[in-house]
């Protein structure tokens, strides 16, 4: 997927069909199937979601364009100011610009952005043997985190929902665990849920310090 930043607010998006295929999807299951649509777009969004693009807390404006090679995505995040009842119709100006007309097309239901919420804080991790999986829960089991384990084709992957870790630095120190014994993986935990088999739906890292720590 390619990334490119028009400005502070605003992210443009591309990603070929090769690559939405490499992701497990169809070109069928993106136009016909809206709830396949909208696990790809999360799956994508969740891919900037970081420090150097830019946070998306709070309201976006989507506008989806589809060529023969791909789709092209483009996102702007609300600025929203309580102390300046202006910014948010500033940011859905810059939206204009950047996508050339003025009725953005989102692709989705106004209630469909909560769905958001239930994913921007999820993390996947994947790894071959059982075995890997144990040192990382006996160092992270007492952060509390809600974590589960699926096990999809050949691999296992560990999902891990930082809902409740707010502090950054907290956060950075998790995932700098994680990245030491696992390998971060685009795999979306609705296609675990699936297609998948779950192992541990709850509590992951507590069940396995239990029984093999």
């Amino acid at each position: 997927m390619d990334i490119e930043r028009v400005n502070e607010n605003t992210i443009k998006l591309f990603i070929t069909y090769r690559d939405i295929e490499d992701r497990g999807y169809t070109r069928e299951e993106i136009w016909y199937n809206r709830a396949k649509g909208e696990e790809l777009f999360w799956d994508m969004i969740g891919e900037i979601n970081t420090e150097e693009y830019f946070d998306l807390d709070g309201p976006i404006w989507i506008h989806v364009n589809a060529s023969e090679q791909g789709l092209e995505v483009i996102v702007t995040r609300a600025n929203v100011n309580d102390g300046d009842p202006g910014a948010l119709f500033s940011s859905f100006e810059e939206h204009e610009a950047a996508i050339g007309q003025k009725e953005p097309f989102n692709p989705f239901e106004d209630d469909d952005v909560l769905n958001y919420e239930g994913i921007k804080n999820m993390s996947i991790y994947k790894f071959k043997d059982i075995d890997e999986i144990v040192p990382v829960a006996s160092r992270l089991v007492d952060y509390g985190l809600n974590s589960s384990l699926y096990k999809y084709e050949n691999d296992y992957y560990v999902a891990i929902d930082f809902t409740g870790i707010n502090d950054s630095a907290t956060r950075q120190n998790i995932r700098s665990i994680l990245d030491e014994y696992l390998t971060s993986s685009k795999m979306t935990i609705y296609r675990l849920k699936e297609y998948g088999t779950a192992i541990m739906e709850e509590d992951c890292f507590e069940t396995i310090v239990h029984y093999f720590d």
